[in-house]
């Protein structure tokens, strides 16, 4: 009988696990184009509404917001799109020439890069951003647009945090 020594199995880095297919779905298929530009996990993350859609806190979401770096922004840079000024005056951005994924290189000011890519939430093989810096960020911005998103996160926070009544099982 041949046993196999460790240094003869394959690595278990998450970069180099086979990845999931992705479950996450939208009416316009944006996850399914994200999926498609097999952006290298660790180098991108999903912000903004998206974050809240993929947990029910919100029926819709009008476009998908990815924070890229390296390999990731460098496959942005390939859909052949010039980088025009982010919105926010903050670094970069890409418009997927036919899908409603914008690409950017910094989030809003004050924001790491570093941090929100490192941070992110795995859900269904795609990084999201953290709900509770999507809070404080959209706290912080408090535009008309964020209030909804604000009091979703508010109510789900409180739920979270009721006491439990009734027994519990054990």
């Amino acid at each position: 009988m041949m046993y196999r020594l460790r240094a003869d199995l394959p690595p278990r880095h998450p970069a180099a696990v086979a990845r999931p297919r992705t479950l996450v779905t939208d009416p316009a298929g944006l996850f399914t184009e994200l999926a498609r530009l097999k952006l290298p996990h660790g180098d991108y993350v999903v912000c903004g509404s998206a974050v809240l859609y993929v947990r029910n806190l919100r029926s819709c979401m009008g476009d998908l917001d990815v924070l890229a770096r390296g390999a990731a922004w460098g496959i942005a840079l390939a859909l052949g799109v010039a980088p025009t000024t982010a919105p926010s005056g903050h670094g970069q951005v890409i418009n997927h020439p036919a899908f409603a994924i914008e690409f950017v290189d910094c989030w809003t000011p004050g924001w790491s890069t570093h941090y929100l890519i490192e941070t992110a939430d795995l859900i269904d093989g795609i990084p999201f951003m953290r709900l509770g810096d999507v809070l404080a960020w959209k706290a912080s911005a408090r535009r008309p647009k964020d209030l909804p998103d604000i009091s979703a996160i508010d109510n789900l926070r409180r739920l979270w945090n009721a006491p439990l009544t009734g027994p519990v099982p054990g």
